[in-house]
Order: C-alpha cells, then sequence, then structure tokens
C-alpha cells in the first residue's frame, strides 16, 4: 500500500521528484566530503622507518668494510608521553633540544578545543641523545610507550665512497682521452659522458653527507597528550568510565557538526528547491482546478 501511494505519488509530481532527488544527492555529497574531511580519532603513529638512500648502483662493485673502521649509526626514539600542559610542554621539548645544540623538524597540536594532542620532532647531537631523553621523560607525568633503535650505515657510507672513487677514476681517463680528440662529434660525446659521471658524484656526495648528518643528530620523536588513550600506544584494555564518557562526548559532537553541516546546505539551497516546490504545487492546483471547471 505504502509503495503503491509512493509510486502514485512519484508519477503525479515528477518534477518535485527530481528537485528532491538533487538535493538529496548534493547534501549527501557534501556531508560524506564534511565526515572525510573530520579529524577525530586517538591520533596515529608516523612510519618509524628511516629515509631509503636512493641507489643509481648500475655495475660498480660494492666496497669492504674494514673491521677496524668507526661505526656510522643512525639512531632514532620516540616516546608517548601523558603531560599536564601539551602547549607548554611541546615548546619545552623544542626549546631544550635547541639548548642542547639540537634543533626542532616539526611541530604540531590537534583538537586543541577537546583533549589536545602533539607532535614534536627534534633533533639533538648523538653524544647526548640519551641525557635529553631521559629530560624529555621528566617532563611527564606517565611515560605510556618509549624506544629506541639504531641503523648501522658504515658498509652504505663505505661503499658511496668507493663509488665516488670509480666515477672520479673515470672521469680523469674520459679528460685524458679528451685531450687527444679532434674530431667535434667526439669531443661532445666525452663532454657528455663527462657531465653524467659528474652528476652522479655529486648525487653519491649528497647520499653521503644525507647519512652524516643522521648519524650525528639523532632523531626524537615525542607524542604528547593529556589522555593517555589519544597517545599512538594504547595501554591495556580495561574499563575506565571517564574515558568512555570522553569518546561518546567526542562521537556526539561529531554527528551534530555533521547534521549541522547538512542543515546548512539545505538552507543554502532552499532559493532552488523552494521555488521549484512552489511552482510544482501551484502547477498541480491549477491542473485541479482546469480538470473540476471542465467536469
Amino acid at each position: 500500500m505504502l509503495r503503491t501511494s509512493f509510486a502514485n505519488w512519484i508519477k503525479g509530481n515528477k518534477i518535485a521528484a527530481l528537485v528532491i532527488l538533487f538535493l538529496l544527492f548534493v547534501v549527501s555529497y557534501q556531508v560524506l566530503s564534511g565526515l572525510t574531511g573530520l579529524q577525530y580519532g586517538t591520533g596515529y603513529m608516523p612510519g618509524l622507518g628511516g629515509v631509503a638512500e636512493e641507489d643509481t648502483t648500475g655495475a660498480l662493485p660494492k666496497a669492504e668494510t674494514s673491521t677496524t673502521q668507526e661505526r656510522l649509526v643512525v639512531e632514532e626514539s620516540n616516546l608517548s608521553l601523558v603531560v599536564k600542559d601539551v602547549s607548554q610542554t611541546a615548546e619545552e621539548v623544542a626549546s631544550y633540544a635547541g639548548k642542547e645544540g639540537g634543533f626542532m623538524v616539526s611541530s604540531s597540536i590537534t583538537r586543541p578545543e577537546e583533549s589536545p594532542v602533539a607532535t614534536v620532532v627534534v633533533r639533538v647531537p648523538s653524544a647526548k641523545l640519551k641525557a635529553v631523553v631521559e629530560y624529555f621523560r621528566s617532563l611527564a607525568i606517565k611515560v605510556s610507550s618509549e624506544n629506541l633503535r639504531g641503523r648501522d650505515v658504515t658498509e652504505t657510507y663505505a661503499d658511496y665512497e668507493a663509488r665516488i672513487k670509480i666515477l672520479e677514476a673515470t672521469i680523469s681517463q674520459f679528460e685524458a682521452i679528451k685531450e687527444k680528440a679532434t674530431e667535434i662529434s667526439d669531443l661532445v660525446s666525452i663532454t657528455q659522458k663527462i657531465i653524467t659521471l659528474q652528476e652522479q658524484i655529486d648525487s653519491y656526495k649528497g647520499l653521503k653527507k644525507s647519512l652524516a648528518d643522521k648519524a650525528a643528530y639523532s632523531k626524537i620523536t615525542a607524542y604528547l597528550a593529556t589522555d593517555e588513550f589519544a597517545l599512538p600506544y594504547q595501554p591495556p584494555a580495561g574499563f575506565r568510565p571517564s574515558v568512555v564518557f570522553k569518546q561518546a562526548v567526542r562521537s556526539l559532537l561529531a554527528n551534530l557538526y555533521v547534521a549541522g553541516k547538512a542543515l546548512i546546505w539545505i538552507g543554502v539551497y532552499s532559493v532552488i528547491w523552494v521555488p521549484a516546490l512552489a511552482l510544482v504545487i501551484f502547477l498541480r492546483r491549477r491542473r485541479k482546478r482546469s480538470s473540476r471547471r471542465s467536469s
């Protein structure tokens, strides 16, 4: 019965049905777009992997690392800290890193109006890494998680050095050939090869410097929050009424925001659908009156 009435209404009000369908499509699209843009949740854990070094090795041989060579290690530390004041602690983390000869890489704070969460990334001299981490720990009410890992890049660094030496020797050979060349075509070809080899040398030198800088300045990523459940590390499951209440309030606010946006879009588009609907009603009544008069 209901389906039949609905189908009959659509047949008798095609224009109104099309207008309503269009408005539903527009509102649904905007709501879905808003949902994908919301930044509610418990935070995120960025990837902890190191930066991959470009390998343009070709057929060049790899260098052998001497057992007596000083090891080159890239160290990274990650801390999840529960603190009293997120903004103040974030400033203190960046300031202390500068005092110890380091520098801030990035800093961000999300959800400042609710339960703020900050992510601060700094680099400090490797020799001071443990002392700086210990100081950051002292700023927290609780350390939810902590990890330290090192990546030995000694062989990679030595390999880059060996490749640079081989390429430099190759350039010297081409320079000697170039001095004896008499044909312009040969000079152009040799010059192009030298330029290509020099570009490879510059690339390897850049990779070497990047490794040396990372080994000299260790990276520390500090995640700061007043609520432990907002940190990348999640504590063991347990019933915490206060946390459940906060999560419920946030979910309610998120749904209210979505509903509010939908109402705003419907209101703005009322300049289209209200006149269209009024026109449909007017034409329908006029048709009924005409049919009555003719009968």
